[in-house]
């Protein structure tokens, strides 16, 4: 009876807090919980879930990055707005070149800075990202 948002927030809660393995110990011969470091990936962590429980769901991904990679796609606004100034290094963009195929690439220090000055004058890294030229590369 629960909606796709709500499932789809369980399960991704639940994938981030689960211990990395559940094994036996050879020597007392009894079933363990070990956590280890962990790679997540989160393909669009915003979709179907209302706005104010994702905040807490990136808050938690945050938490969860300090000591686990977690890498994570998305195209929502409010996704890029959790993001500091300081934290502008973390995008990727990933794009396709009909001639290369895929192409990642991280923000210059340039565009950082740019980013980092429209938040401080103007407001939101999405609206700098809707309204600029935040995705394209040096030599467009």
């Amino acid at each position: 009876m629960l909606s796709d948002g709500t499932k789809r927030l369980v399960y991704t809660v639940a994938e981030l807090l689960a211990p990395q393995s559940v094994g036996l110990n050879k020597t007392t011969n009894e079933i363990g919980v070990y956590d280890r470091r962990k790679i997540i990936f989160l393909e669009e962590p915003e979709l179907g879930i209302h706005p104010k429980q994702l905040t807490k769901l990136l808050n938690l991904i945050r938490e969860i990055s300090k000591e686990n990679q977690v890498i994570m796609t998305t195209h929502s606004p409010q996704v890029l707005d959790m993001l500091s100034e300081k934290e502008l290094d973390r995008i990727t963009i990933c794009e396709l070149d009909p001639k290369k195929g895929t192409q990642f690439h991280k923000l210059t220090q340039k565009k950082q800075k740019q980013a980092r000055e429209y938040m401080k004058e103007v407001g939101f890294l999405s609206d700098y990202w809707r309204y600029s030229f935040l995705e394209e590369t040096e030599a467009e």
